[in-house]
């Protein structure tokens, strides 16, 4: 009896003495949880910018394939008279999709790219004398407006009018500066841009075999009848994806042309900048027509706010040509979405991964939104049909 005793009083023993060693580690393990995530975190990093040229390669390869698919149909089986496919259509439908891309690209950077970093550079050589020039304009319409101030109302306005100044310099010497330096930045990842497009274009060419590959493996992972699924979901999703982005694109580029054209015959300062962000807003929906011409008012405005009043004019009249018929007869109704969902999307998108966001925000959203749909389709199916069978 004793002896059980002292058996059973050692194991209590033994039994706290664990439950002590299991506190303190586990007091140490989250003790060290900062220096265990920051670890993670920072290998997690390097993994990134180690993919990031590979994962922009999967991106210019889905981007191009349209492109691609439309000269082989259209060009390379008419050019060479053939009626099936062959390993050489796609070879040489590629080759000629990236001369072309090439070709933009050194468009870009010995010609476009200067020209806007100067527009830039003569903005922010330019701004500080415009503000002080309107601040004081504004200050002296104030002192003559209270010439007889009881309640010193103009000290109030004076110091909220240099505040606002103040910020509104800030903020936008902020953003050109940071224009400024992504336009650096991109210019200095040449090698990573080489390593993307060199990785695309073997993609393309190899598309098909990869794809198949993907499809075996799922096979051998999943029931075939959710591979089944799972392929009816991405072409509707790439159909989506793949019209939205080449019609916005398509739309955007037609703006941003008449956009040049026309800045070009009135004459406006900072023509192929302004062009070039209202062709890029553009690409942005319900928002991005409005942030372009404001933006372009602001640049013209330094020169002259009677010229900045022509040119918001016509950036009004351009975007309501877009809304009304151009966009309509390129994008049609595609997404099938409700405004709601769309500014939601652009918001959320926009946050989250900044302009790009905010263009892509749109056409995934409309995926979710069907993928959604599709489920609650396919609940109440199975409700129904268990009621039936039930009855």
């Amino acid at each position: 009896m004793k002896g059980w005793y002292q058996k059973r009083k050692f194991g209590h023993y033994m039994n706290i003495l664990i439950v002590v060693i299991l506190s303190i580690v586990f007091y140490k393990f989250m003790d060290n949880m900062n220096d265990l995530y920051s670890s993670v975190s920072t290998k997690i990093g390097k993994i990134v910018n180690v993919l990031k040229p590979f994962m922009a390669s999967v991106l210019i390869a889905y981007i191009l394939n349209p492109m691609v698919k439309w000269f082989e149909r259209n060009l390379v089986n008419k050019a060479f008279k053939l009626n099936k496919k062959t390993k050489y259509n796609r070879l040489i439908s590629t080759v000629l999709v990236f001369i072309i891309l090439i070709l933009i690209i050194v468009l870009i950077i010995s010609w476009v790219v200067p020209r806007i970093a100067m527009s830039i550079k003569d903005l922010l050589s330019t701004f500080p004398t415009f503000i002080e020039e309107h601040e004081q304009r504004l200050v002296a319409w104030i002192d003559n407006l209270y010439k007889h101030d009881v309640y010193d109302i103009e000290g109030e306005l004076r110091k909220n009018i240099n505040e606002l100044f103040h910020k509104g310099s800030q903020i936008f010497k902020a953003s050109l500066t940071n224009l400024m330096l992504s336009i650096i930045d991109i210019t200095s990842r040449t090698l990573n841009i080489l390593l993307s497009l060199v990785v695309s274009f073997y993609i393309l060419i190899d598309k098909d075999k990869l794809l198949k590959g993907a499809e075996r493996l799922l096979r051998a992972l999943l029931e075939d009848k959710y591979v089944d699924n799972f392929k009816k979901f991405c072409k509707e999703a790439d159909n989506t994806f793949v019209k939205f982005v080449i019609g916005k694109s398509i739309d955007s580029f037609i703006i941003g042309i008449i956009a040049l054209i026309v800045l070009s015959l009135m004459k406006s300062p900072y023509t192929l900048l302004i062009g070039t962000i209202v062709m890029v807003s553009n690409m942005i929906p319900y928002f991005g027509p409005f942030i372009g011409a404001i933006i372009g008012f602001i640049f013209v405005a330094f020169v002259s706010i009677k010229k900045a009043l022509w040119v918001l004019f016509f950036l009004f009249l351009l975007q309501q040509f877009d809304g009304l018929y151009l966009g309509p007869k390129i994008l049609g109704d595609k997404m099938g979405v409700s405004p709601l969902w769309i500014i939601f999307s652009i918001v959320l998108g926009g946050s989250l991964f900044g302009v790009i966001g905010m263009f892509l925000g749109v056409p995934a959203i409309s995926v979710i939104i069907m993928a959604i749909r599709r489920f609650i389709d396919r609940r109440l199916e199975e409700k129904k049909n268990k009621t039936l069978i039930s009855k």
